[in-house]
């Protein structure tokens, strides 16, 4: 079984992450990067990770039975009337560590997303935090990225680093 579909003509569901996510096309990225003493290399897909699912469930110790289809079907639902995509990037590019990883991300700004986790905060009585949308550029193995799906996260793994491809991405 594949461990990915896709619905909308848009939207992603990595059913083994059990995220929901936007795919991103980004050209004439550099193909690596130096940052301090750590070589990272470009992705060979991008994306924004929009509902980290099976993090929220861990993070906010969720136990709703049959969330992660229940958020799936609220998804498709809420983005027939209200599109969820890039309204543009921020110069804003940050250094993530945690754990064994490092990665670079570009912070960007999103329509309704914010909308969408209040619909769902509201209908299940949860607090879940807005997600700070951003995309993984660069990694030190050039695929597995770093899950940041609160503000505590960019606060407590992140630090500001200067735009280091030179230009500044269009949406």
């Amino acid at each position: 079984m594949d461990k990915k579909f896709t619905y909308g003509n848009k939207y992603v569901c990595n059913l083994e992450k059990k995220t929901i996510f936007l795919p991103v096309e980004l050209e004439n990225l550099p193909d690596k990067l130096i940052i301090g003493e750590f070589t990272l290399f470009k992705r060979s897909e991008f994306h924004v990770s929009l509902v980290c699912v099976g993090k929220i469930i861990e993070k906010y110790k969720i136990s709703i039975p049959d969330f992660w289809n229940k958020v799936v079907d609220d998804f498709y639902e809420f983005t027939r009337t209200k599109k969820i995509e890039i309204i543009g990037y921020k110069d804003e590019f940050k250094f993530v560590v945690r754990e064994n990883k490092k990665t670079v991300v570009v912070m960007c700004e999103m329509s309704n997303l914010n909308e969408f986790f209040d619909f769902i905060n509201h209908k299940y009585t949860l607090n879940i935090d807005y997600p700070p949308a951003h995309i993984t550029l660069y990694t030190l193995d050039g695929e597995s990225g770093i899950f940041l799906i609160s503000i505590d996260d960019i606060k407590n793994f992140t630090k500001p680093i200067t735009n280091p491809i030179g230009f500044i991405l269009q949406s």
